[in-house]
């Protein structure tokens, strides 16, 4: 229980200690959305009398209010790590996630010497270990890594050495095992809720006309889950608009719903759906057909079980399909792929599939990154990837087999002009991970 003796620590902290809390708290402030800390969604929990206080006020609504948990006494000094973990998964709610930390095992040598100089408090039954053994805690909970964050490097402020040493680390990631200390965040694996979400799919349309039945057709056929469909008719110039309408005239059974774009490409036609959507999650789907309709399932089961945060698509896992995709652009792909995944530290296969899903809820969040970070993304499947592993969301890829566009055309034309931009995307990023850089 919460009541029992949860750590080993005292109250009075050391010097050195309380000079590690401020950076780990400016640290992880930096990973938290805006949003959570305006709506005071967040809570930092700095000693066993305040974790006892906040898990024990069962009866408030605080504690399903909260998004993030920040626990700031190491790991490291907790008597029974599985059963602290046990516990709270039995209060928390589903989507509440944990940033916790402890202290590296290749800095124990280093504490018993602070300890003798009378730096810091050492306690005999600390334990100091490695991201090996904390996945073995982990593994006996209902608690799992979504991100890792590699941003510090020692526990106090030497003027530029501090930042240097987390700059070359961030640069480096190979070498965090030199890291004072690790700091996760964690989510809950299984998901308790049972009820069917409904889910919107976003589907920007430019030129379509050809498509839009099969659409419909192949949603009222294929898919097993409430569903709502949300055509965001981008300035077409051909019937795509009117072929919606009549769709929604003769399916008027089926949940349907049409919004205007405003001509700006795909990303800004899908902000605009998310926007006016009514689901609980939300799953981009092109027009084109070439991620097939059955497939949409699979991402539905996904996110509603929480396999993920964001389900991001990936059509290099199976083998492609005739013409399906031009030789350059499997090359860019996975060029993409290779350097995103360095950029967040979260391995991505396919930067560039269309098809991605995630909660109506977080949609903000996402677009609220790519406007601080000046991120002009043309797609906008690389804010979605960028501002989900930022923020410490779990991101998983699910694989589609991609078929050839049936009909109309694609959009992917100004290839050398995309690619271009894509890159500026990426080095924004990597000011943003790995410098600490504000745009």
């Amino acid at each position: 229980m919460i009541d029992e003796k949860l750590i080993l620590e005292s109250k009075k902290k050391s010097f050195l200690r309380s000079k590690w809390e401020e950076i780990l708290k400016k640290t992880i402030l930096k990973r938290i959305p805006e949003e959570y800390i305006k709506n005071d969604q967040i809570i930092f929990l700095n000693s066993e009398e305040e974790i006892k206080k906040y898990f024990l006020n069962l009866k408030s609504n605080n504690i399903y209010k909260k998004k993030i948990i920040i626990i700031i006494i190491p790991l490291n000094n907790f008597l029974n790590l599985i059963k602290f973990l046990d516990n709270i998964d039995k209060i928390l709610d589903e989507d509440t996630k944990i940033i916790i930390n402890y202290f590296s095992i290749s800095w124990k040598q280093i504490f018993n010497i602070f300890s003798l100089l009378g730096l810091i408090k050492n306690f005999k039954k600390s334990l100091f270990f490695s991201r090996k053994t904390f996945e073995i805690f982990l593994n006996c909970t209902n608690f799992e890594i979504s991100k890792k964050l590699n941003d510090i490097s020692i526990p106090f402020n030497i003027p530029f050495v501090t930042k240097l040493s987390s700059l070359i680390i961030n640069v480096f990631p190979f070498l965090s095992i030199i890291s004072f200390a690790n700091i996760y965040y964690l989510r809950k694996r299984v998901k308790k809720t049972s009820d069917n979400k409904i889910m919107s799919l976003i589907i920007p349309c430019k030129n379509e006309q050809d498509n839009i039945e099969n659409i419909v057709n192949e949603a009222r056929i294929k898919l097993r889950f409430p569903y709502q469909l949300v055509f965001v008719d981008d300035l077409s110039n051909d019937e795509t608009y009117l072929r919606i309408k009549n769709s929604i005239k003769i399916n008027q059974d089926l949940n349907i719903k049409i919004v205007s774009g405003k001509g700006e490409g795909k990303s800004r036609a899908v902000d605009i759906g998310v926007r006016n959507s009514d689901g609980f999650y939300c799953a981009i789907l092109d027009a084109d057909l070439t991620v097939r309709m059955e497939d949409i399932n699979s991402f539905y089961s996904a996110v509603s079980i929480g396999n993920g945060d964001v389900i991001n698509g990936t059509r290099l896992i199976y083998k492609l399909e005739d013409n399906s995709m031009r030789f350059l652009n499997i090359l860019g792909n996975k060029f993409f792929s290779y350097l995103i995944s360095y950029i967040t530290s979260t391995k991505i296969s396919d930067t560039l599939c269309g098809t991605k899903c995630f909660k109506k809820s977080d949609w903000e969040i996402f677009e609220k990154f790519r406007s601080e970070n000046k991120l002009d993304d043309i797609w906008g499947d690389f804010n979605i990837i960028f501002a989900s592993s930022y923020y410490g969301y779990k991101l998983i890829d699910l694989p589609v087999r991609y078929y050839e566009r049936i009909s109309g055309e694609t959009k992917m034309k100004r290839r050398f002009y995309y690619f271009l931009n894509m890159l500026k995307l990426c080095y924004l990023a990597f000011l943003k991970f790995k410098i600490s850089y504000k745009a």
